[in-house]
């Protein structure tokens, strides 16, 4: 049990993490919440929604790959303090999945930029302002998303060898930005997995 001044460190939560994944693989599966839509809609909005979700699968699968390179170095590197004795060695990411995180990080805040400005700029609906807005405020958030990945990306670049826990602090932000930005679009990090019967 943590205390309140106790952090889990990094190795503790991926642990959690795959044991919750692999208690929930045979969970009934429940689809993810529709996207902040009422009961109106148009094509504008449908596409701006659509565009909204596809940043956020990029930068979520960016994130992942980003985890794994995390836990590479930790693993990795014996004299990590944030590797156990007994962990296995992780492999790291490969160089396709690296290079379209890294395109992506890099690539982000433009995209979601784009969006933010035809979603600002484009008369619709005066009835349809909210749904307006809230694409609007989401695609302010992925662009925030972006800047957290590209700050990530570039903080790789300038480590030593070693575990690089000196940029977990911003793989963790980038995290937090992407969960601000994908809860209003009923999105999760956790990945469903269903059982075939």
């Amino acid at each position: 049990m943590l205390t309140p001044g106790q952090r889990p460190s990094r190795r503790a939560f991926l642990q959690g993490f795959a044991l919750a994944l692999a208690a929930s693989a045979c969970a009934p599966y429940s689809e993810p919440r529709a996207a902040p839509s009422a009961t109106a809609s148009t094509p504008q909005l449908d596409g701006w929604n659509a565009e909204a979700r596809a940043l956020l699968l990029d930068g979520l699968q960016t994130l992942r790959t980003f985890d794994v390179f995390a836990a590479y170095r930790v693993s990795s590197t014996a004299s990590s303090g944030l590797r156990s004795a007994a962990e296995l060695v992780w492999d790291p990411p490969t160089g396709t999945a690296w290079d379209a995180a890294t395109h992506v990080a890099r690539g982000l805040h433009g995209r979601a930029d784009q969006l933010f400005q035809a979603v600002t700029t484009t008369q619709i609906d005066q009835s349809l302002w909210r749904e307006q807005r809230a694409i609007a405020d989401v695609a302010a958030d992925i662009r925030g998303l972006g800047d957290a990945l590209a700050a990530y990306r570039d903080r790789i670049d300038g480590l030593a060898p070693g575990d690089s826990s000196g940029a977990l602090s911003l793989l963790d932000r980038a995290w937090t930005q992407w969960e601000a930005a994908a809860a209003p679009m009923g999105l999760a990090r956790a990945e469903q997995i269903t059982c075939r019967g």
